[in-house]
């Protein structure tokens, strides 16, 4: 249908008040360039659907987007916590597992990191200024600037998915989160983390490709191609 190119699922996130699914052109037009076809997922109840999806995708990306409700990873929802999206919730979890469920290519960005790691079975902070030590002196990870500026720099471990994609021990990175991994599900292995302990990218090593980072690659590729090297490595195996 596509002349042979990979066809990448990206998820959407969901304005309740005007009842639309958007996505930043960003993911779509890096997946443009990688030189495959962008197909956007819209939040729908409709489970038959979510089926339909991962059957014509060759690999899914998790995009960005609000908090996840704690129920998923066995809490409730405290005060710090934010904004939820329950229907992108159910249907992204889904999503994940069953990628996870039939070995197919998965990249999770941001929120798309903890969505993975939930779906196979680890939790997350809900903020992980409240529910870490004050001694521990953690970085801005919310940043207040544009969206392509690299704020801070992570550690990458080698031997990992993620130093096989970058090739490099440390690389800077944006930063727009509140949430994070914090027990790293069964099967996963951290790849990187942030000089202050936060976990920035983990990995299922068994599987083809699954791979999720804290950070926003698709908003820095344009200032700097390194940042392609995700989405690149992600299509190639699909």
């Amino acid at each position: 249908m596509f002349k042979g190119k990979p066809v990448i699922g990206i998820t959407t996130a969901f304005d309740f008040e005007k009842s639309t699914s958007n996505l930043r052109d960003d993911y779509y037009e890096a997946i443009i360039q990688c030189g495959a076809v962008p197909v956007l997922i819209p939040v729908t109840e409709v489970k038959s659907v979510w089926v339909e999806y991962l059957d014509i995708c060759d690999g899914i990306i998790l995009s960005g987007g609000p908090d996840i409700d704690a129920a998923y990873f066995g809490q409730s929802n405290m005060p710090y916590a934010k904004e939820i999206s329950p229907i992108r919730d159910s249907m992204e979890i889904f999503l994940a597992s069953q990628a996870l469920a039939v070995d197919k290519p998965l990249l999770g960005i941001c929120r798309g990191i903890q969505v993975i790691n939930i779906a196979a079975g680890g939790s997350i902070f809900q903020d992980i200024y409240a529910e870490n030590s004050p001694d521990k002196k953690l970085l801005q990870h919310n940043q207040q600037g544009p969206r392509w500026f690299q704020i801070h720099s992570i550690n990458i471990v080698n031997d990992t998915c993620l130093f096989s994609v970058f090739g490099k021990e440390r690389i800077k990175v944006n930063s727009f989160h509140h949430q994070a991994v914090s027990g790293v599900a069964p099967g996963f292995t951290v790849n990187a983390c942030s000089d202050d302990g936060i976990i920035e990218a983990i990995s299922n090593e068994s599987k083809k490709f699954v791979l999720g980072v804290q950070w926003h690659p698709e908003n820095l590729w344009r200032k700097d191609k390194i940042h392609l090297k995700p989405f690149e490595r992600l299509i190639s195996v699909c």
